[in-house]
C-alpha cells in the first residue's frame, strides 16, 4: 500500500496522545481517503479487504510487507498473497463474525485493533533459541506471524499457532485498556520466570498453575494465555491439562480461570463460555467452501 508508511505513523500519534489509554478512543476512522492503483495484481483483494474490514470493522488489514512496520531485529519473510486471502477468511469466521454474534457488532469495531499485520515467518530470538508467534503493540495494532506455515488440514497446529495467538493478542489489547485485577498477579508470584520459562515443560508449568510454559513467563502473559487457551483448545485437551497439573496445580488454575471470566463479564460484559462454545462449534464444522465463500456471514 503506497500510504502504510503515513497510516502508521498516525496510528503512532494516536498510541502517544492516549498512553495506551483505549478508554479515550472512539469508533472513529483514523484512516485517511487513500489513492486506489487500481493496475497493481493485489487491487481486488485490497477491494475485498477493504470491503470487509476496513470499512466494517475500522481496521487496516496489512499484508505486504514494511522493513519500517516490522522489529529490525529479525530477519522475517513475507506473507504469501494465497496465505494472505485465507487468513482474512479465517479470521473473520472464527474471530469478528465470533464477536459480531456472541457480543455485539459494534464491539470491534470501537474495541478491537486498528491494524492486523501478517508476516510469512515466524520471530527467531537466537540468544534464549525462542519463536514469537505475535505481539500486540500499543493497543491499537497486531501482528500475526508464521502464516505461510499454517497447516490447513490440521486443526491442532492451526490453534497452536494461529488462532490462539489471534485471541491472546486481542486479550492484551483488552487488558491494556481496562486494568484486570491485580490479586492474579499475586496467586504464583514467584513462579514466574521471564528468563528460563522455556525451559520448561508445559506439565511442568501446568503443576506450578500456569495453562502453558509461556503463561509460567510473566503474569500479563499468564492472564492473556488462560483466556486464549480456554477459548481455543477442545474439551480433551482442558481436561487434560487439569489432570496432568494435579490437584493442586488444577486448584491454581481454576482460580485464575475464575479472575478471567469475572473481568470478562464484569468490564466488557463478555461471557467466555458462551465465547467459548461458538468458536468451538465453528472450528468443528471447518466446511472451506463457505469460509471462503463467507457464507457464515448470513448476508452480512
Amino acid at each position: 500500500m503506497k500510504t502504510i508508511h503515513k497510516i502508521f505513523a498516525i496510528a503512532m500519534l494516536v498510541v502517544a496522545f492516549v498512553a495506551c489509554d483505549r478508554d479515550q478512543l472512539t469508533g472513529d476512522s483514523i484512516f485517511i481517503d487513500q489513492e486506489e492503483d487500481t493496475t497493481t495484481y493485489t487491487y481486488q483483494f485490497d477491494q475485498w479487504l477493504k470491503k470487509y474490514y476496513t470499512e466494517p470493522y475500522n481496521v487496516e488489514f496489512l499484508y505486504k510487507l514494511d522493513d519500517n512496520a516490522t522489529d529490525p531485529n529479525y530477519n522475517v519473510v513475507p506473507v504469501s498473497i494465497g496465505m494472505a486471502d485465507t487468513m482474512a477468511h479465517l479470521a473473520l469466521y472464527l474471530w469478528y463474525d465470533v464477536y459480531d454474534s456472541v457480543v455485539n457488532p459494534e464491539f470491534l469495531p470501537e474495541y478491537g485493533p486498528k491494524m492486523i499485520q501478517l508476516i510469512g515467518s515466524s520471530m527467531m530470538d537466537p540468544v534464549n533459541n525462542t519463536e514469537k508467534l505475535g505481539y500486540a503493540e500499543g493497543g491499537i495494532k497486531i501482528t500475526i506471524l508464521k502464516v505461510n506455515k499454517m497447516q490447513l488440514d490440521n486443526i491442532d497446529n492451526l490453534n497452536e499457532y494461529i488462532f490462539k495467538t489471534m485471541h491472546h493478542e486481542f486479550a492484551h489489547i483488552l487488558h491494556q485498556q481496562k486494568k484486570y485485577p491485580p490479586e492474579f498477579a499475586q496467586i504464583t508470584p514467584a513462579n514466574y520466570d521471564p528468563i528460563k520459562w522455556q525451559e520448561r515443560t508445559n506439565k511442568e508449568a501446568w503443576q506450578l498453575g500456569c495453562v502453558t510454559n509461556y503463561g509460567s513467563s510473566e503474569a500479563h502473559e499468564d492472564f492473556v494465555e488462560v483466556i486464549a487457551n480456554y477459548i481455543v483448545k477442545p474439551d480433551h485437551w482442558w481436561d487434560n491439562m487439569l489432570k496432568e497439573a494435579g490437584p493442586e496445580g488444577a486448584a491454581i488454575i481454576q482460580q485464575k480461570w475464575d479472575i478471567c471470566n469475572t473481568w470478562l463479564e464484569e468490564k466488557w460484559e463478555i461471557d467466555l463460555d458462551e465465547l467459548r462454545n461458538e468458536v468451538q462449534k465453528r472450528q468443528q464444522n471447518m466446511d472451506w467452501e463457505k469460509i471462503m465463500n463467507l457464507e457464515f456471514l448470513n448476508g452480512k
